[in-house]
């Protein structure tokens, strides 16, 4: 699983369709993320900082800790589809900061050894999102309304160009 920066056009775009499409702090930094395939589309799922409450939080559908929340965690709830060209991918021998940079080689590798999991939260959390609502309970309506809008960004991403 390698990681990406995603272009800003690319996250105001799909901010027109659907306001919970999470701000892209800036291409150059923070806002980092891999790439995940479900079915036939790719989906951008960026991670968040180290927090002292990553630690003491669970694993659910829509969010997966990153070394048992030591080294932070991924937003599944925060995936969006995406194509090739919005994607920046990101050379760790590019960043001078030697802490962010140890930082996210020690994610790397969490993440890498976490992948079939992480990818199989990916598809659940996918499966749910583009299930009927009256096949769904409460609780599961609870974490739908707390992600993206994934049949909508689906039918849209492919129409971005960059320019």
């Amino acid at each position: 699983m390698r990681f990406y920066n995603i272009k800003d056009e690319y996250i105001h775009f799909l901010k027109h369709y659907d306001n919970t499409v999470a701000n892209n702090k800036d291409e150059s930094r923070p806002y980092i993320g891999t790439v995940i395939e479900v079915n036939e589309h790719k989906y951008y799922a960026p991670f968040t900082s180290p927090k002292p409450k990553h630690k003491k939080m669970k694993n659910t559908l829509d969010f997966r800790k990153i070394d048992n929340g030591n080294l932070g965690a991924i937003n599944l709830n925060n995936m969006i589809p995406v194509i090739d060209n919005a994607l920046i991918p990101i050379d760790f021998r590019t960043i001078t900061d030697s802490n962010y940079k140890r930082l996210l080689q020690k994610q790397y590798i969490a993440i890498n050894k976490d992948k079939t999991n992480i990818i199989a939260a990916a598809k659940k959390l996918h499966e749910l999102i583009f299930t009927s609502p009256d096949l769904t309970t409460p609780s599961q309506q609870k974490i739908i309304n707390r992600c993206c809008n994934l049949p909508l960004l689906e039918k849209i991403c492919n129409i971005y160009t960059d320019n």
